[in-house]
């Protein structure tokens, strides 16, 4: 199982944004750091990675496609939801109105870690995620 860490996703999008271009060949971004894209914008990306996920879906679920087939669309378009979501919770500290980019937004490996324990402790599981980021245990097993 391939090992991608959030980290290196981080650096290789940030990388990337100053040289992705557009259908028409041109620069997609006039800052190279993606901040010319509001918040909304990135959300709208993410969201519309979604949607093609779910019409692949759908194809998938009325016969159109098989479940090989449907299987890498469904890769692909949800690798898309996952790099975008990574730009997004870079720039959602965003304040376009002001200028203002974040230098490193949200820290997303980070936060899913805390957030994944802290419904771990409210729903009484004791899967939790260690803070390196590369293990999971459950608590209180011998």
């Amino acid at each position: 199982m391939n090992q991608l860490s959030f980290e290196t996703l981080r650096e290789a999008n940030i990388a990337r944004l100053p040289q992705f271009k557009n259908k028409n060949g041109g620069l997609a971004h006039k800052k190279a750091d993606g901040s010319d894209w509001t918040p909304a914008q990135w959300l709208q990306a993410v969201m519309g990675e979604l949607g093609e996920y779910a019409n692949e879906r759908k194809k998938f679920e009325r016969g159109d496609i098989t479940w090989d087939e449907f299987r890498i669309k469904a890769e692909k378009e949800l690798a898309d939801v996952a790099t975008y979501l990574d730009i997004l919770a870079r720039r959602c500290l965003d304040i376009p109105e002001k200028e203002y980019a974040h230098p490193i937004g949200i820290d997303l490996g980070q936060a899913i870690t805390d957030k994944f324990n802290e419904v771990s402790k409210r729903v009484d599981s004791g899967i939790v995620i260690d803070y390196d980021g590369l293990t999971w245990y459950a608590s209180g097993e011998d």
